[in-house]
């Protein structure tokens, strides 16, 4: 155990796992010599306050630390303790299991060749039997064929509304945290998902990372929403200053987000696939 500054904290993360100062700059859409000043905790180099706080966040979230222990370190101007050996053995156990993640994948392509080439023989086998089997109706009766095809042509279109009805009931949201950060997960989306974030009497910034709106927009009365659209599979940090009058809704659900009690606020948003 040792006492450490913020920067050694995030650039000791960063290198465990083996990021560049490159990769991180594109997975939290911050420039690379910004991230240099925050491993050299040169805050004043920063246009704001709020910027090092948002940076911080960002950069904590990229590396898998808890923000709210870098965000108070910060606030304090304090140290960290921080346990090396800890860190170690997470990253040494990581590594374990992405090693034994990865021999699997032999056994995992060739289940997944045998299942396409089973459902193939599948397909063409039922394909021929009802290829013969409307021949045969055709040949006795006109009348049967077009009938039966209308009666097909109704179950699959029901088919379908019914698929999307299940879908979109299947999808959820959950919001947990207070204070400047919430957690919200949405679960059960089959295709990108419409986030759109609002505002009536204010002017607020936010910003949303991997998306058109990283580099952060300025919604007001004369410009009141913006709308993008997230990849399942992905976690996604919006930003928010301030939280005040603003709206957050996703695929139409109003993200509650009243817990937000600090002038700025962050919403660490994990979108899963259906």
């Amino acid at each position: 155990m040792r006492k450490k500054t913020i920067g050694e904290v995030l650039k000791l993360a960063r290198t465990n796992q083996g990021l560049s100062l490159e990769e991180l700059s594109k997975k939290t859409d911050i420039q690379q010599d910004l991230l240099e000043v925050l491993e050299r905790n040169d805050y004043d180099l920063l246009p704001s306050p709020f910027y090092a706080r948002s940076f911080l966040r960002k950069y904590a979230w990229a590396v898998d630390l808890d923000e709210s222990i870098i965000l108070e370190a910060y606030e304090a101007g304090e140290m960290i303790v921080f346990d090396e050996v800890a860190l170690a053995a997470d990253e040494e156990f990581r590594s374990r299991k992405n090693k034994n993640k990865s021999s699997f994948l032999p056994l995992f392509y060739f289940l997944l060749l045998a299942s396409a080439i089973a459902a193939f023989v599948a397909y063409y086998i039922w394909s021929y039997a009802h290829t013969n089997s409307v021949s045969f109706k055709a040949s006795n009766s006109n009348y049967s064929l077009v009938s039966s095809t209308s009666t097909n042509s109704q179950k699959i279109s029901f088919s379908s509304a019914d698929s999307k009805s299940v879908s979109s009931s299947a999808s959820k949201l959950t919001v947990s945290g207070n204070g400047d950060n919430l957690t919200a997960e949405y679960s059960g989306a089959g295709q990108p998902v419409k986030v759109t974030v609002s505002v009536e009497q204010t002017t607020n910034l936010v910003s949303i990372s991997d998306s058109e709106l990283a580099e952060g927009i300025t919604l007001s009365p004369e410009k009141s929403s913006q709308t993008v659209s997230l990849e399942p599979g992905n976690k996604y940090l919006i930003t928010i200053a301030p939280v005040k009058g603003a709206t957050v809704t996703i695929e139409g659900q109003k993200l509650d987000t009243s817990a937000l009690t600090s002038d700025s606020g962050t919403i660490s948003l994990n979108i899963t696939k259906g």
